[in-house]
């Protein structure tokens, strides 16, 4: 990924993102040590907001920050998991918005392109794997399956000496290959970040996706849906 935040709209499948050699996705098992997908019933939306709320408190962070994961568990909306594959238990949750154009309305009109948003993103506290980079490669991958032009998210502060959140931004720009676009301050601070849309070689090897390939939206289905 590039230092410039804007993606070409007409270059909806870029090269595939290569794999650090630290991160061998080449080298596996036949089964996947991950499996990432929606999540299913009532009772296992329930479960994972168990699971969020003990990642927080293992991390020390205050409960009200987890409010908008809750809430996105609660209404069930489209909601994936990362789940180990040996033991079925959830390791990261992310919630997708389908969108032709970026949200919250930062974009300009000139700059619109088919954007996967993500949101409401939590990952257990691990010594292990980076769990943030591997559910960006695997967002970034799989909106280019689907033929958006870009992922897009936004990280909120508390204030605009929020150094938490801004160590959350800098993390995923230096080590998760987001972007830095701008701040907004239409609905609460936010830091906004983009990554361009990339397959990556090898991740089906390290992490199985069922979760089923949608076409971007057109402007013309957006408006009618």
């Amino acid at each position: 990924m590039t230092a410039d935040a804007s993606t070409s709209a007409t270059d909806v499948h870029p090269r595939p993102t290569p794999v650090p050699p630290s991160c061998d996705l080449h080298v596996q098992s036949t089964t996947p040590a991950y499996v990432i997908r929606h999540l299913g019933s009532r009772a296992e939306h329930e479960k994972v907001a168990a699971y969020v709320m003990d990642w927080r408190r293992k991390r020390n962070l205050p409960a009200e920050d987890a409010r908008p994961v809750l809430e996105a568990l609660h209404a069930e909306r489209e909601m994936v998991g990362l789940f180990e594959t040996d033991h079925d238990t959830p390791v990261a949750v992310l919630q997708l918005h389908r969108t032709t154009a970026a949200a919250p309305q930062w974009a300009l009109h000139e700059d619109a392109q088919p954007t996967l948003e993500v949101s409401c993103a939590a990952t257990a506290p691990r010594g292990g794997y980076r769990l943030g980079w591997l559910l960006t490669l695997w967002a970034r991958h799989y909106a280019a399956l689907c033929g958006y032009a870009r992922i897009a998210s936004a990280v909120p502060l508390r204030h605009a000496d929020d150094a938490e959140g801004m160590r959350l931004v800098s993390h995923l720009v230096h080590t998760c290959g987001w972007a830095r676009r701008n701040t907004a301050a239409s609905e609460g601070t936010a830091v906004l970040l983009i990554a361009e849309a990339s397959r990556t070689e090898g991740l089906e090897a390290f992490l199985g996706s069922e979760v089923p390939v949608q076409p971007a939206l057109s402007e013309e289905e957006e408006v009618i849906s």
